[in-house]
């Protein structure tokens, strides 16, 4: 069971990312170059000659992830939509986060792998109008999927890219639901404590003199969820798009780490991609298209692109961009995201439709082993594919994609295969896959002078221990081992902690032209190997850590400490050994970036709780000589000189469409 199973909540609102910037380049972690400028906000973001990316545009930011004004907008039953509280109390219920902890934080895993941000420490919970808490729940740690281009007309500064989150709400505690009986059947429903999320999100205002800065729009759908599935996607049906720029003859098989068949931002024929449930029981399908339809502005009107359908192709072989004739296709039903007596249709449904069968057994016969599509009405009575389901219907998908790993640790991630929705066994292949991560310095790089080396990324290759093949078992399942060496990487980025690492898998024996979802790969950050000392000081050991998180998160030292400084650290030593010592999971935790290693963190506590015989942790010698370090294991790569277009300065698009530009098989201008 998952989100988009019955019952379900749909909510709608804002949410708050107020994520620092000065870290968006990762020139800024060299702190013996860094300067005072990086901590002030970017200049001519719009355009004109006067531009300067400093520390891009919201250089104090907190780090803070909320949920502003959700409300429950829908309930989604065996019987229908409720979209009114007189039906059902829980329509109009308030979506919020804690009453007694700070706001959930929003963190990249590295400045050079700005596409997988995750959310931590988010605490999310219901409550009726009288302010009663009837659920209570923590968000499981997730990263973004699916990043596309969503938005057709920028704003003044808006991220025009959108993506969704997909997690479970654990250790659920219900309060008093008995006057609501979608709450009462969803949590009946529900096995363990555990809830299913997803929500998407767009239409974020990085302008500093908006209104709505740091904010954005949030669509989504809380249902049941059963241990032992996914958290991160649905077992079930899944189109996915092929991309502008690509080829959809290119050989697919062979090559984990080859690049996206095209832009992974900009879907060929503006339709993004989706996953259903064909509830065969019940003869209802069920498509969520929150993610995949264009918006017109930041405000989330849904872009009229012609009249929709969902249907199943009597054609397997039925090509994205076709035209066919209504004959071909066997219609599940309208999509009713245009209907113009239904303009709130997206905000309460969250783009989700459930469509019957029931009257239908040609496509009930279909759907075992025939693609969906979504297709648009041509004037000549047919109709256009815009979407299709995977070739032969198959599937391979990793579901918990983002890891941190210390030296000598290993990463257990579950893989999965399917075909048409159901588990099959079939034969994956595996290798490194970097061509989604930044060598250009980051997303915040592109207009600011320096030009001191950028770390190039993958190397070491032997850091982290890939399998080259494994096999799904009959319930397409298996487990994917990610060992990072002993020793480390070996610090090949010099001024930056660990080395970044991508995983590509792709199924052994791919259809003809098969579209792969590019955002389905693996992200792994393996940190260098640390000697904790048994009595560490200050200058020797702790100021370069701290002289990082002053340089990059100046929220800090102008509201509260300046981590640079011994004297003015010191005066906070209870505060910090609490912070340093939670939990990553607690949303308190130090660093907010979650960027330190295991070693380190010990070796901060240990300086922190074993004082000198003044009472306060050791401060050193700063002229005395430190023992000389391991010299690096890799180069760096030389910096940047493209150009880059005013009006996309910066920006995780501006990120992915620099990654794009490189030539197959080179890497920063390096053969690989």
């Amino acid at each position: 069971m998952s989100y988009l199973d019955w019952p379900r909540l749909h909510f709608a609102g804002r949410f708050q990312a107020d994520t620092s910037t000065v870290n968006n380049d990762v020139r800024h972690y060299k702190s013996d170059a860094f300067l005072p400028q990086f901590q002030e906000r970017m200049v001519g973001q719009g355009g004109g000659g006067a531009q300067r990316t400093n520390g891009y545009w919201n250089p104090e930011g907190t780090g803070a992830w909320r949920m502003l004004g959700c409300r429950i907008t829908g309930a989604a039953t065996p019987g229908g939509l409720i979209t009114s509280d007189a039906k059902d109390a829980v329509v109009g219920m308030g979506l919020a986060g804690s009453d007694t902890r700070v706001a959930g934080k929003l963190v990249d895993l590295d400045p050079q792998q700005q596409g997988v941000s995750q959310i931590w420490g988010l605490r999310i919970a219901l409550q009726d109008g009288r302010g009663r808490r009837v659920m209570e729940s923590d968000f499981g740690v997730a990263p973004f999927i699916d990043l596309w281009k969503r938005q057709q007309i920028m704003q003044n500064f808006d991220q025009t890219l959108a993506a969704a989150y997909q997690s479970q709400l654990v250790g659920v505690r219900w309060g008093d639901v008995s006057a609501s009986k979608v709450l009462t059947a969803l949590k009946e429903a529900s096995a363990r404590g555990r809830l299913s999320i997803r929500f998407n999100v767009f239409g974020f205002d990085r302008d500093p003199e908006a209104e709505d800065y740091t904010t954005g729009v949030v669509v989504g759908t809380i249902g049941p969820a059963h241990s032992g599935e996914p958290r991160h996607f649905v077992l079930g049906r899944q189109l996915v798009a092929q991309l502008v720029g690509g080829d959809p003859a290119a050989p697919t098989n062979g090559d984990p780490g080859a690049p996206p068949n095209g832009n992974p931002t900009a879907p060929a024929d503006g339709v993004f991609g989706l996953q259903a449930v064909d509830h065969a029981d019940a003869q209802v399908l069920t498509a969520d298209l929150g993610n995949s339809l264009p918006i017109f502005q930041a405000r989330g009107d849904l872009q009229d692109i012609g009249a929709l359908v969902l249907a199943v192709a009597r054609d397997p072989d039925v090509l994205q961009g076709q035209s066919v004739a209504e004959s071909d296709l066997v219609s599940l039903g309208a999509i009713p995201y245009n209907d113009p007596e239904d303009p709130t249709w997206y905000f309460r449904s969250a783009g989700i439709v459930d469509l019957s069968y029931a009257d239908k057994p040609e496509a009930a016969a279909l759907l075992t082993d025939h693609p969906l599509v979504v297709a648009r009405a041509n004037t000549n009575g047919g109709y256009q594919v815009l979407l299709r389901e995977t070739n032969d219907g198959l599937y391979v998908r990793a579901d918990d994609f983002v890891h941190r790993l210390n030296p000598g640790e290993q990463a257990r991630i579950d893989l999965y295969t399917t075909r048409y929705g159901r588990p099959a066994p079939m034969d994956v292949v595996l290798g490194a896959y970097n061509w989604m991560f930044d060598t250009s310095g980051g997303t915040g790089a592109s207009l600011n002078d320096e030009r001191w080396p950028i770390p190039d990324v993958g190397k070491p290759a032997d850091a982290l221990q890939i399998p080259s093949a494994l096999r799904t078992g009959a319930r397409g399942h298996a487990t994917l081992v990610l060992k990072a060496s002993k020793e480390g990487p070996g610090r090949p980025r010099g001024y930056l902690d660990g080395q970044i690492y991508g995983v590509g898998y792709k199924l052994k024996d791919t259809p003809a032209r098969y579209n792969y979802n590019p955002w389905n790969f693996v992200s792994v950050l393996v940190w260098d190997h640390h000697d904790v000392p048994d009595r560490p000081t200050w200058f020797w050991d702790i100021q370069p850590i701290m002289q990082q998180y002053a340089n990059l998160y100046p929220i800090m030292s102008r509201r509260m400490v300046d981590l640079g400084d011994y004297d003015s650290v010191v005066t906070i030593v209870p505060s910090l050994t609490l912070t340093f010592g939670l939990p990553v999971t607690d949303p308190n935790a130090m660093p907010v970036s979650r960027d330190l290693s295991a070693a380190k963190r010990r070796m901060i506590l240990r300086w922190l709780t074993l004082p000198g015989p003044d009472g306060l942790p050791l401060r050193g010698d700063p002229d005395a000589a430190k023992p000389a370090a391991s010299a690096p294991r890799a180069v760096v790569q030389a910096a940047p000189t493209a150009e880059h277009h005013p009006a996309e300065a910066g920006g995780k698009l501006d990120y992915v469409l620099r990654t794009l530009a490189r030539p197959h098989g080179t890497r920063g201008g390096e053969e690989c």
